[in-house]
């Protein structure tokens, strides 16, 4: 049975800039440090609704961040450093004494990036398939996103772009979800888009092929000293075992890692009942 709480949202002005986020309350109140959730390049702070309801019992605040979903876009601003001042300044204005910070794909970075820029207020890090790119890659990446769609006709066309152009399998309700949960769409059978416009994502794509680029998870990690749990998908192609490798090396101390063996780069949607487990006992032995 899903656990009792409450969604909250609202607008935080953070860096010059207007932040939205939702904030997931469990009924019977904190007793672990709430999460700071932060989304990939490709969704935005909705794609944590489901973890936070099917979890239940821990508090979860999931941003917009910038360019991404309701927030504001400063037009500038790309670096992980960036993102990472937003999230603490988010962290500021809520009142929040110690939190954890959890990050997804891209978001690995910056979620490495607030641990180390907040260390006496991070209880932990928890990165979900974090991307581990060298140069090449990024630049690779740039031509990707120059070709993605953006714009689909209904609900179910982009659902279909979802299931085929990621690797694995995804659970049909869980993708319906996911697909609802981070689109923007203009009504029940009408036209939707992604939670960004299509150049901020070949802008964001551009700083990080580019010699200022800093989305380097392996560099950051040994200024970590929180404890560290990494969640790998399996056959994801955005972190192999060999990046794997990589971003171990870079801690002093080496993290916790669980793999989801059946997961492309979306463990939490892919395999919610390995995810939702390890995060939860995860969690609760770092308060």
């Amino acid at each position: 049975m899903k656990s009792k709480g409450n969604w909250r949202s609202g607008f935080e002005t953070v860096s010059n800039n207007r932040m939205f986020y939702r904030d997931w309350r469990p009924a019977g109140g904190e007793s672990l440090p709430p999460v700071i959730a932060l989304h990939g390049s490709l969704s935005q702070g909705g794609m944590w609704l489901n973890t936070a309801e099917k979890i239940g019992t821990i508090r979860f605040i999931c941003p917009d961040m910038r360019g991404y979903g309701r927030s504001g876009d400063p037009g500038g601003g790309d670096a992980a450093v960036d993102f990472a001042q937003d999230a603490i300044r988010l962290i500021d204005a809520l009142l929040i004494n110690r939190y954890s910070v959890m990050g997804h794909s891209f978001a690995g970075s910056i979620a490495l990036k607030v641990a180390e820029m907040d260390p006496d207020r991070v209880a932990s890090v928890v990165l979900v398939d974090p991307t581990v790119r060298n140069p090449k890659g990024n630049r690779g990446n740039l031509d990707v996103a120059k070709k993605r769609p953006h714009r689909f006709e209904n609900i179910e066309e982009a659902r279909r772009f979802w299931n085929e152009s990621e690797e694995c399998h995804w659970p049909a309700r869980n993708l319906s979800r996911f697909v609802r949960d981070i689109m923007d769409t203009e009504g029940a059978g009408a036209a939707c888009k992604m939670p960004f416009e299509a150049d901020r994502l070949i802008r964001l794509r551009g700083f990080q092929a580019s010699a200022a680029g800093d989305y380097f998870p392996e560099k950051i990690a040994k200024k970590v000293k929180a404890p560290v749990l990494v969640f790998r998908g399996g056959v994801s192609r955005r972190f192999s075992s060999e990046g794997q490798k990589i971003l171990e090396a870079g801690f002093s101390r080496k993290p916790k890692v669980v793999l989801c063996p059946k997961s492309g780069h979306f463990p939490p949607v892919q395999e919610p009942a390995i995810f939702n487990p390890a995060l939860t006992r995860f969690l609760a032995g770092v308060n």
